[in-house]
């Protein structure tokens, strides 16, 4: 076999799956990749869709957003029907015809917002993409939001939408992606969210409008938020999740569509010693009738090819794991969920480090290393999300994990690090990773709820090698630091 050319095709395949859901980084047809479960989270009637970074929350929306497609979803999950769907946007975190954008949402709900006008705000995005929806002359914001703030003018124009859509068999879905961007402080967040998911409520009360909301985990399960019926949301929120088989299912689609012929060849041949058909196209692949794209077995056996079965050679090379579950387990966070981006980056970093090995594309070693540039890229990427997240890991590099949390809070206060990041959420404008003062308790709370840190049965303290190779904390018998 050309193990070379299946080598070649893994390091080729780009590690940043990072996709915006308006502009020049929306999702394309061919990047497609349809987990089962992931149905709900284009389902019309479901409002709120909850994912962590990577987890593919903008991915969805961008394919709602785009008839192509969302025309291609539909091959994915039939039953929803979303040929006859309208998608119109309420807000994306950026500048454009589509939604609001946050300067221009913090322009109209001033610096000392009421819920009562953060609501209306929230109303005319809703108002507005309706209007540009349904055949109308297109309502800039600010007049769309003067007609929302009315509820009697708002309800009219509501319902005169609602008789619209009806008559042509339409439903139009309101999208609303990168939310986390609506405020960079708590008070602020909490009451645009509030606001939100009051409208969010209301519209129940229509059958061809409805709304849809990508939310990180934190904003929703934030205990201060007061809005009355937010347990039922929450109650009836699905979570992006991608088991094993979905990730495996997509690196392997991947490999069997490449655009260069003699690496898919190459990975074709495979495909046949082991018996399994061939893909005909993309169609196949979203249908989820190929055999990889489900069968764990069958995925199990092409990783013992393409990787070598274990994670070491030898006799006792068993008692270090399998090629195929190593990765998903040293690559999971605090929730024990893997995302797309991590589980790409090892592989195309595994597939680029050494030489080619004997009878392999990739070797364990490469694996390995392959966790040390996913750990880096995962924890700059959530530097992004979180910009306080590096100042809090760098006072415990070389602890040794798991650890008792009186050792933890010295490090933070011996570096004075909850100062610090308050201080500098302060000077550069982000959220901080708690309101008010806070003390070192409340860190380790913000770092458990994005799923960097946990709690052992014993109450130590843990971090997944998915944060902690990068953060250069030890661990007996674990994957060493970046060092």
């Amino acid at each position: 076999m050309r193990y070379d050319l299946i080598r070649a095709a893994i390091a080729g395949i780009p590690p940043d799956v990072s996709h915006d859901a308006v502009g020049s980084q929306a999702p394309q047809v061919q990047e497609m990749y349809a987990p089962e479960t992931h149905a709900a989270a284009l389902d019309p009637s479901i409002p709120i869709v909850v994912g962590s970074r990577g987890a593919g929350k903008s991915f969805w929306a961008g394919v709602l957003g785009q008839e192509s497609t969302r025309l291609a979803a539909s091959i994915a999950y039939p039953k929803l029907g979303l040929q006859r769907l309208k998608v119109g946007f309420g807000y994306t975190g950026f500048a454009g015809a589509e939604g609001i954008s946050p300067a221009v949402l913090n322009n109209l709900v001033g610096q000392a917002p009421s819920l009562a006008s953060a609501t209306a705000v929230w109303w005319g995005a809703v108002v507005r993409a309706c209007a540009k929806h349904c055949g109308e002359n297109a309502l800039d914001i600010v007049s769309a939001v003067k007609l929302a703030a009315d509820p009697i003018e708002r309800e009219k124009a509501l319902e005169k939408y609602e008789l619209s859509l009806a008559e042509h068999d339409q439903v139009l879905l309101i999208v609303f992606d990168a939310l986390d961007t609506i405020a960079t402080s708590w008070p602020r967040r909490r009451l645009l969210t509030e606001a939100l998911l009051d409208v969010v409520w209301s519209l129940r009360a229509y059958r061809c409008i409805k709304s849809k909301l990508f939310l990180r985990p934190d904003q929703i399960d934030d205990d201060a938020l007061r809005f009355v019926e937010l347990p039922k949301l929450r109650t009836g929120a699905v979570k992006l999740s991608w088991s094993g088989a979905d990730l495996y299912g997509m690196l392997f689609s991947r490999l069997a569509l490449n655009d260069n012929e003699q690496e898919r060849l190459a990975f074709s041949e495979v495909l046949r010693y082991l018996q399994i058909s061939v893909p005909s196209g993309q169609t196949e692949l979203l249908s989820r009738t190929w055999p990889l794209s489900h069968d764990v077995e069958l995925q199990a056996a092409t990783m013992d090819i393409v990787a070598g079965p274990y994670m070491a050679d030898g006799p006792y090379g068993f008692k270090k794991g399998k090629t195929y579950s190593w990765p998903l387990g040293h690559l999971a966070d605090a929730f024990d969920e893997v995302t797309p981006r991590s589980f790409l980056g090892l592989m195309v970093a595994a597939a680029k480090v050494g030489a080619l090995p004997t009878n392999r594309a990739i070797s364990s070693e490469g694996i390995r290393q392959g966790l040390r540039a996913a750990s880096r890229t995962r924890v700059d990427q959530l530097h992004q999300e979180f910009p306080w997240i590096k100042g809090v890991l760098a006072p415990l590099a070389g602890l040794l994990l798991p650890q008792v949390p009186q050792v933890v809070f010295r490090a933070w206060k011996t570096a004075k690090t909850v100062s610090r990041v308050q201080e500098d959420a302060s000077e550069h404008n982000y959220l901080a990773p708690f309101p008010g003062k806070g003390t070192e308790e409340d860190l380790l709370v913000a770092m458990k709820r994005i799923g960097v840190m946990y709690s052992r049965r014993d109450d130590r303290i843990d971090m997944p090698d998915l944060y902690r190779v990068a953060a250069n904390l030890l661990k007996k018998g674990g994957t060493a630091p970046l060092a």
